[in-house]
């Protein structure tokens, strides 16, 4: 028996998934699907140069690491040094950074213990993306539900929300 190569005269092969955990951030320059999952208070922002093809994705926690003590040892835990290191990762994959857009996912406020961590990440976001010049193309933001990211190689951003609503933000 001859076994098949995926996309060859079988199933296609499937996109490798890369999956950026909380505090954490991911690049890629090719059509890896970029996922994240627990987004409650927490933000996603994905940005992409779609013509070079170089795509990354942030899951941060909190605002801004000027309050943290020490010195903040991972910048995707925080929304400034997330969005600023990533930024330097995909001008370094080959992005250009004029070409950049962003979408935003999360910053919900499901509880009242959350101290309004949600809207102060979104706010924090936008203020860091205008400062950069890059647009925000599209979001999915706010209100009191969980969500999952993907950040598909079109540089479509698939949502799913804890409901199970699923939506594609472009």
């Amino acid at each position: 028996m001859t076994s098949l190569t995926p996309g060859e005269d079988g199933p296609p092969a499937r996109p490798r998934r890369v999956r950026v955990g909380v505090g954490d951030l991911a690049v890629v320059a090719d059509d890896a699907t970029l996922t994240t999952s627990g987004l409650g208070s927490c933000i996603a922002v994905a940005i992409a140069d779609r013509r070079a093809g170089v795509r990354g994705l942030l899951h941060a926690m909190l605002p801004s690491a000027a309050r943290s003590r020490p010195a903040a040892p991972r910048p995707g835990k925080y929304v400034d040094t997330g969005i600023d290191a990533l930024v330097d990762g995909l001008v370094a994959a080959g992005a250009v950074s004029t070409r950049l857009d962003a979408q935003l996912v999360g910053g919900a406020e499901l509880l009242d213990l959350t101290a309004a961590v949600g809207p102060q990440n979104i706010d924090r976001a936008r203020q860091r993306l205008n400062a950069a010049s890059i647009p925000i193309v599209a979001s999915d933001v706010g209100a009191d539900v969980g969500r999952t990211v993907r950040f598909v190689a079109s540089g479509d951003v698939v949502v799913r929300a804890a409901d199970g609503f699923e939506r594609t933000i472009e």
